[in-house]
């Protein structure tokens, strides 16, 4: 919960600060109104005790937060000044919430309520207040304790409430975005396989209807063996290949597999497997492509590689197509090339005009 959490420890800190200032302020007025009967050999020990636990008050709280035990400490404290208040403070100064003990009771109340919930911090300031009671006799002084302990407790109970509410949003959000991104890995997951389909299966089918592949040829044999164990591969969950692959042969033997009569220049790069199988799907998809809507029979495919960055071209001198003018609804070009290179950190881009089409894929190691 952090906004209870931060609330929590900024209280403590506030706790400490002004727990700390108020016994040095409180010690110096004790010093200072020192008048008969209150002895300087009474006085003066306490007023050092005030000081050091003070000085540890402030330092726990601060470093620390304000453990229970010391808070239990401080209302023992503060109670026994109380009662012994006759012998430290000036009789003219008995039950004054001006005096340096009515102070340390304000202040005490506030410390307990700060750290504490309402349902122990009201019974622990009633005890001082009680103990005040009981050293001055003063009703009026301790009705108006009374009022700081029921405020205070109730102000922090609005702002606990205020960081609880703050919490269950926060928390109401995670699951929000929990289900949102395991929404979104489904439907990637969900593309990628759409993509495999539609570059590698559905690509065979469409090679042997136009003839580019013969039904009893070994090479249909092979093809077919490698989409199967593609879809065995999904089926069970998307299981991936070795760590790096040889982009090279892989896109060798797909150039051999397209139908077409493709030229290639391939320099030898070897890249994560995943990667691999995006850029073998997307130029599967593009040769597909030229196959089937190009009316040429002939393509180029270049693979570079030049400071980490890995450049795959495929080219033809077709009849070209307007890019702009795909409709949404042709699944090849916008999902089995440019969304199937994005989702290993690629990028593709598709060019066409009357001189051919150009499909570069790019990925940075």
């Amino acid at each position: 919960m952090p906004a209870t959490a931060a609330l929590d420890r900024v209280t403590a800190r506030c706790a400490a600060v002004m727990r700390g200032v108020a016994g040095v302020v409180a010690a110096a007025a004790a010093l200072l109104a020192l008048a008969p009967p209150v002895e300087a050999g009474v006085l003066v020990p306490v007023v050092a005790g005030l000081l050091c636990w003070s000085v540890f008050f402030l330092w726990a709280g601060w470093t620390r937060g304000l453990l229970p035990q010391v808070v239990v400490f401080e209302v023992l404290i503060t109670s026994a000044l109380c009662v012994f208040q006759r012998d430290l403070v000036a009789g003219t100064l008995i039950g004054d919430s001006a005096s340096w003990v009515g102070g340390l009771v304000t202040m005490t109340i506030v410390v307990i309520n700060l750290t504490w919930r309402a349902g122990p911090a009201v019974p622990a300031g009633l005890v001082v207040v009680a103990a005040h009671l009981i050293g001055s006799g003063a009703f009026a002084v301790a009705g108006i304790h009374v009022l700081q302990v029921v405020a205070t407790a109730l102000l922090m109970s609005l702002l606990r409430k205020g960081a609880a509410d703050a919490d269950a949003e926060l928390a109401a959000a995670r699951d929000a975005e929990e289900k949102a991104t395991v929404e979104r890995e489904r439907r990637r997951d969900e593309r990628a396989q759409n993509s495999r389909m539609h570059g590698s299966v559905l690509a065979t089918l469409m090679m042997i209807g136009a003839g580019g592949i013969g039904a009893t040829s070994p090479m249909l044999r092979e093809t077919a063996a490698r989409h199967l164990a593609d879809l065995d591969r999904m089926s069970e969950g998307g299981g991936t290949g070795p760590d790096h692959v040889p982009l090279h042969d892989r896109l060798a033997a797909g150039a051999a597999r397209s139908g077409l009569v493709v030229h290639t220049r391939l320099v030898p790069v070897s890249v994560p497997w995943e990667v691999g199988e995006a850029f073998l799907e997307a130029v599967a998809e593009a040769l597909a492509n030229v196959l089937r809507h190009a009316n040429v029979t002939t393509a180029t495919v270049t693979l570079t590689e030049d400071d980490g960055l890995v450049a795959v071209e495929v080219r033809d001198r077709g009849m070209g197509f307007d890019v702009a003018g795909v409709p949404d609804h042709r699944y090849g070009l916008r999902v089995s090339i440019l969304a199937r290179m994005e989702m290993v950190g690629g990028r593709g881009v598709v060019e066409s005009g009357p001189q051919g089409t150009r499909v570069t894929l790019r990925w940075t190691r």
